[in-house]
């Protein structure tokens, strides 16, 4: 009995040994904790591109003429003298040969365009701009082409008017005149002071007005 129980506490000394040998080594065998992954970096932003409007392209237009402007000048052929003034939407043209022919005419001037007529018919259209105009008349039936520039005082359209005639006076740019004094027989218009704008006709002084182009005959 005593060998008995000898064995048996021997055999209870191996199990406890074993015991505590084999669980360190199922700490070491166990599931490795899980590692923390690594922090994710934000996406950085992008600031949207600038773009720069292009300028959009004009076409340049010539220059109109200023308002109110004189042009003063003469046919292709020199046949006669003309001067046109505008003034605002409306124009008004003075033709004549400085003997017997003569026109006054009135119209519009428009975007640069020029259309006139007289009461006997004549006919100017043409363009203007802020040095010059040129275009085409009918005077008498005949067609002509003119071309005129821009003035200043004292040069000019004059014109007057008493209870028996109508004087008409172009002052070009050197200081001669051109005009016509119509009674009923048209003939040549005396001289013109410009500075009084005053004249004397058969004997009595009669008082001239600037032509600006706004006029209605």
């Amino acid at each position: 009995m005593t060998l008995a129980a000898t064995a048996v506490g021997l055999v209870g000394l191996l199990v406890v040994n074993s015991t505590q040998t084999d669980a360190p080594a199922a700490i070491q065998t166990g599931t490795a904790p899980p590692t923390s992954a690594p922090p994710t970096t934000a996406p950085t932003s992008t600031a949207p591109t600038q773009v720069t409007p292009v300028p959009k392209q004009t076409t340049a237009t010539p220059s109109a003429a200023a308002n109110p402007a004189v042009y003063i000048g003469r046919t292709a052929g020199r046949e006669a003298t003309l001067a046109i003034a505008v003034n605002g939407a409306k124009a008004v043209a003075y033709i004549c040969d400085g003997r017997r022919v003569e026109a006054w005419l009135t119209g519009t001037f428009t975007s640069g365009q020029l259309v006139l007529r007289s009461r006997t018919g004549e006919r100017l259209t043409g363009v203007a701009t802020a040095k010059d105009a040129s275009g085409e008349l009918t005077l008498r039936g005949r067609s002509l082409r003119f071309t005129a520039i821009v003035t200043g005082p004292p040069a000019g359209l004059y014109r007057a008017k008493n209870t028996t005639s109508t004087i008409g006076w172009i002052v070009l740019p050197d200081g001669s005149q051109v005009g016509i004094d119509n009674d009923g027989t048209p003939a040549a218009a005396p001289p013109l002071d410009p500075a009084t704008r005053s004249a004397t006709v058969n004997g009595v002084a009669v008082s001239a007005r600037s032509i600006d182009g706004d006029e209605t005959f």
